[in-house]
């Protein structure tokens, strides 16, 4: 994807890349707004390789449901656990991660996470018991690294406290 886009990983696979045990079906990637081209090609590199999109559409009609703030799923053929669901961002917390993702490595490659202290905050305002764990999950790891303006200021924003 990489080779087509700038990308970040959000959300709950971000827990588990950090080392917090936890299930995820998916991996929830923001992708920057691409042309219809360029989509295109990405589309058919990725049937090429060995993956399909769940959702029943053909490459066009993905492009279409990108453009309309809709998230498109993609697994290895045959199998649809896990699976990796793309979205354009949808609003300025989404564009923020983008803009500001952080470098990390797996398996000696290259991906790129979400901040941490616009994950916690987010976490937070999602709300759900996963959700709340996750936030206190990473401020935990990150407490003596967070840049707790950053962090108040996403809070603030998202309309939510901060209780740790």
């Amino acid at each position: 994807m990489g080779r087509y886009a700038r990308y970040v990983i959000v959300s709950g696979y971000v827990m588990i890349l950090l080392g917090r045990s936890r299930g995820t079906e998916d991996v929830d990637f923001i992708i920057e707004e691409l042309p219809r081209e360029k989509f295109l090609k990405m589309c058919g590199e990725a049937e090429r390789h060995g993956f399909e999109f769940l959702n029943p559409e053909d490459c066009d009609g993905l492009y279409e449901m990108l453009r309309e703030k809709l998230g498109i799923r993609l697994a290895r053929k045959g199998e649809i656990i896990p699976n990796a669901e793309i979205k354009f961002p949808k609003d300025e917390f989404h564009r923020e991660a983008l803009e500001n993702r952080l470098l990390a490595e797996l398996n000696g490659r290259a991906i790129y996470i979400s901040p941490i202290e616009l994950q916690i905050a987010y976490k937070l305002y999602l709300g759900t018991d996963k959700d709340l764990e996750d936030a206190f999950f990473l401020y935990e790891l990150f407490k003596e690294k967070i840049n707790r303006r950053a962090l108040d200021e996403y809070a603030r924003r998202l309309g939510v406290k901060i209780k740790f």
